[in-house]
């Protein structure tokens, strides 16, 4: 059980980190945004971030 837990964690991590890639990959190449478009690019990349938290 704590291995697959381990190996579940390490997944999400992974997943985690990729997307926060792509979300800083996509704010540099639009720096001139309003908060709106801010929100939706996170909304788009990041939406599972705070159950993977």
């Amino acid at each position: 059980m704590k291995k697959e837990m381990m190996n579940w964690a390490a997944k999400m991590m992974m997943q985690a980190h990729k997307d926060v890639s792509r979300y800083q990959a996509a704010m540099q190449q639009k720096k001139d945004m309003s908060p709106a478009e801010k929100n939706m690019l996170y909304g788009r990349y990041l939406k599972d971030m705070n159950e993977a938290i």
